[in-house]
């Protein structure tokens, strides 16, 4: 039987496919508009204490980007993160709801140790940007620019990683 949420047959997400080849490149600067506000925007407060989620995200201006977001939260005990909120967007890229599980649920070895390492940097205060592609036959199906920003909880004392995602060539199943 399968899962569906909102019409959406979860165990045929892009995360879910083996026949996919998976590329990420890390980016300078995003070329996507809405990518390049939030960057401006997470700048401009820097010097002001920060983006603070509650408070200047989400917003107006970015609400159309709540469906293809992970807020993550960095583990003490352990290496790794864990996901305090994924859009509905990333329950159907991934194939299930993320929220609430650890990176190292879904991501082992060298894979989940990369990832660590990246978001592990982006609370040092160096945004990440990576373009993400899945091929098939070497046709790209999926294609998304990723934004990785330090922001803070609505405490403005508990750092978080905002990650945004940005389809410039979007998958439907």
């Amino acid at each position: 039987m399968e899962t569906q949420a909102l019409g959406f047959v979860l165990e045929t997400s892009p995360r879910r496919q083996a026949r996919f080849d998976h590329r990420e490149e890390t980016l300078q600067r995003p070329s996507n508009a809405q990518a390049l506000s939030l960057m401006e925007t997470w700048e401009s407060l820097k010097s002001r204490g920060g983006m603070i989620v509650g408070r200047h995200f989400p917003s107006r201006k970015f609400a159309g980007l709540l469906p293809n977001i992970l807020l993550l939260e960095k583990l003490e005990r352990v290496r790794d993160f864990r996901v305090r909120l994924a859009g509905f967007g990333m329950l159907c890229f991934y194939g299930f709801d993320p929220s609430g599980r650890r990176l190292g649920e879904f991501y082992q070895g060298e894979k989940h140790e990369a990832r660590w390492s990246s978001l592990n940097a982006v609370l040092r205060g160096r945004p990440h940007i990576k373009l993400s592609r899945l091929s098939q036959s070497g046709e790209t199906v999926l294609q998304r620019e990723i934004v990785a920003l330090p922001v803070l909880a609505s405490d403005a004392l508990t750092p978080l990683v905002l990650v945004a995602s940005f389809w410039s060539r979007r998958w439907l199943n």
